[in-house]
């Protein structure tokens, strides 16, 4: 071996022995994850999933009442039919209308069809008067839904 290879391999050894001696292998493999860590974003997102994702607490189910038959009951009520010759509860279908001459109508309107190439005369009824089943006289008053908004 040659002075200039013993050297080298002096040094070698040397450097090498030095670097054992200050070797902190597990600090290096720490700062390495740490770094790894903070390129990823995982312990960010780990803090965030821990706040947003807290787990929610089960709750308890309340206690069901044991079920069975149900013990026979009477029932008890009073009917008080209505007053006799008073209206009843409303209108008795059908209705029919009993003259076509008590019709009335609104005033003539002018509206235009739906493309608004024409117009055309439109009269609303405004008021019918009908009787029902059991004679009694039902007044059907509408609105003018002829009139033109504005």
């Amino acid at each position: 071996m040659s002075p200039a290879e013993r050297e080298r391999r002096a040094i070698q050894a040397a450097n090498t022995a030095q670097r054992k001696a200050s070797d902190n292998g597990a600090a290096r493999r720490a700062s390495g994850q740490a770094m790894i860590a903070r390129r990823t974003g995982q312990s960010q997102a780990d803090d965030i999933n821990a706040i947003v994702n807290v787990p929610r607490p089960r709750k308890t189910l309340r206690t069901v009442e044991p079920r069975g038959p149900l013990l026979g009951q009477t029932g008890t009520g009073t009917y008080t039919p209505p007053p006799a010759g008073s209206p009843g509860g409303g209108i008795a279908s059908p209705l029919i209308e009993v003259s076509a001459a008590q019709r009335e109508y609104f005033p003539e309107a002018l509206i235009p069809t739906t493309d608004g190439l024409a117009w055309a005369k439109m009269r609303s009824v405004k008021k019918l008067v009908m009787a029902d089943a059991n004679n009694a006289e039902v007044v059907m008053e509408f609105k003018d839904d002829t009139q033109q908004p504005g």
